[in-house]
């Protein structure tokens, strides 16, 4: 059955009768729904998808929660305080790291990149530009729903393709998978077969197949693909590690999460977002083959830099955290005998 179009819901029966993309459960979704839906609705096919990204973003801010904000607390970048502030990054202290997503967006759109160390880029629509991690929350849902808006209609291929992978891969992690594949297919025209963007997206979606055979089979595909430039290996290692080890193939899956934090390690730095992802999955690889005590060890300092670098709100740290519990609770039963 399809899901609802405003809560999100699975067997929706009501169909917007204009536009024939949008579905609803009742009336009083189809109602609450309709102060965005109205500006999309429309029978062309062109503008069809227009209408389900933007309710796929739509859905996602929804599910994000809200931003606890001080009464002190000011924009970083234009120094007024009032409604509408949020923090979605690693910036620390009572009202640091708190601003406009308007005021986000205007500095995205006028210098998107920036220079870090003489030649990594990070983007400031995905990336806080004060503490160089990704946005995370409500904040990286708006920013990406912002950089769809302000691009979609644009025709020209190389934006067009970078927004639309973005989009897709923000869309596809919130768990909109049909909104995530619309961007993909409307993207892929603008695409060589091996652009990095491309193979960027089919490491993606290859990832994401259901069949999990058929998911390593389309990876390991992709290897030969993915050798330039450096950051390309080391997501497509990320991959393979991830896939590998839900396989139970874990000594394989530790050389590639190896590889992985190598790559990252170099080209973001070793407290970076990336490479920290990468030690939790090696530290859990260790768990599984046995080698406890190194894998609680791993993650244990990943925990540690974690709570330094990204701070103790951060997503990061409390999914980390969450899986230290589970492995230090796995043993909480054991016989004596047995410890």
């Amino acid at each position: 059955m399809p899901r609802c179009d405003a809560c999100g819901a699975d067997g929706a029966r009501q169909r917007c009768p204009k536009c024939q993309a949008c579905w609803f459960c009742h009336k009083a979704c189809a109602k609450r729904a309709w102060r965005f839906h109205k500006l999309y609705c429309t029978d062309d096919p062109a503008l069809k998808r227009h209408v389900a990204v933007e309710m796929a973003f739509e859905r996602i801010v929804a599910r994000k929660p809200r931003t606890e904000v001080p009464d002190d607390a000011v924009c970083y970048i234009c120094l007024d305080g009032g409604d509408g502030l949020l923090r979605g990054c690693a910036c620390r202290g009572p009202s640091a790291g708190f601003a406009h997503v308007d005021c986000l967006v205007e500095m995205a759109k006028r210098d998107p990149w920036i220079l870090v160390e003489g030649r990594n880029m990070l983007n400031r629509w995905t990336m806080c530009g004060t503490c160089r991690q990704p946005f995370a929350g409500e904040v990286e849902a708006e920013m990406a729903r912002r950089r769809w808006r302000l691009h979609r209609d644009d025709l020209t291929p190389f934006e067009k393709r970078h927004v639309c992978l973005s989009a897709s891969v923000t869309l596809k992690w919130n768990d909109e998978p049909d909104a995530s594949d619309l961007l993909y297919q409307a993207g892929k025209p603008c695409y060589a077969r091996d652009d990095a963007v491309l193979l960027m997206a089919e490491i993606e979606r290859a990832e994401a197949d259901t069949n999990a055979d058929a998911a390593l089979e389309r990876l390991t595909a992709l290897g030969a693909r993915c050798r330039h430039p450096p950051l390309l290996r080391g997501l497509h290692a990320h991959r393979m590690a991830r896939r590998l080890g839900l396989l139970g193939r874990f000594q394989d899956a530790l050389h590639f999460a190896a590889e992985s934090i190598a790559i990252s390690a170099a080209e973001t730095g070793p407290e970076s977002n990336v490479t920290l992802e990468g030690m939790v999955i090696y530290g859990l690889l260790l768990d599984d083959l046995g080698r406890v005590d190194e894998g609680i060890a791993m993650l244990t300092n990943v925990l540690a830099t974690q709570t330094r670098v990204l701070g103790a709100d951060h997503p990061g740290t409390h999914r980390t955290q969450r899986l230290m519990d589970t492995l230090s609770a796995a043993f909480d039963d054991l016989p004596a005998q047995f410890a």
